[in-house]
């Protein structure tokens, strides 16, 4: 796509679900880091191994650096998503299907957005629960949660072109 090309991409309701459920899970992690402080030991594990176990441990401090990257990543995609032009799409402007899949990269990048909220929230929830001293509840669906990020955008885009295919 050419620079300079803009597009006004209106959002669909799934889209605006899905903004309001990780804006709200952002907040909520954040609340939940800030009501919880006070219970929070000094040290807490701030790196962990594949299987869950605490390979490291740190200030308490840098629990504050889940929401900074989790704000981070979701200002840069949103920062995409209402700038399609930057999108690097090897498609050119005289393409027909330029909308249809200027429409499904937004829709990918909303996903991806809003389930790395999910995502963080989870890592939050459970580094808090485990510094309290209480086991860990979530590593198995931290591990879920991850590979949805990867592969529903992918089944989503394969789909979306197969019925586009099927319709010319």
């Amino acid at each position: 796509m050419e620079q300079g090309t803009t597009f006004t991409i209106k959002k669909t309701l799934l889209m605006h679900l899905m903004d309001t459920a990780g804006i709200g899970l952002f907040v909520a992690s954040l609340a939940y880091l800030i009501l919880n402080w006070s219970s929070i030991p000094a040290k807490v594990p701030t790196y962990f191994g594949f299987l869950g176990d605490e390979n490291r441990f740190g200030p308490k401090w840098e629990l504050f650096l889940l929401p900074l990257i989790t704000l981070s990543i979701g200002a840069v995609l949103q920062f995409l998503e209402t700038h399609p032009e930057w999108h690097n799409s090897p498609i050119g402007t005289v393409d027909l299907n330029l909308e249809r899949i200027i429409q499904q990269s937004i829709l990918m990048l909303s996903f991806i957005r809003n389930m790395s909220f999910l995502l963080f929230a989870l890592i939050l929830w459970e580094t808090i629960h485990i510094a309290q001293g209480n086991g860990a509840k979530l590593e198995g669906i931290i591990w879920i949660v991850l590979a949805f990020i990867i592969i529903l955008p992918t089944i989503m885009t394969v789909i979306s072109s197969i019925k586009e295919v099927e319709k010319d």
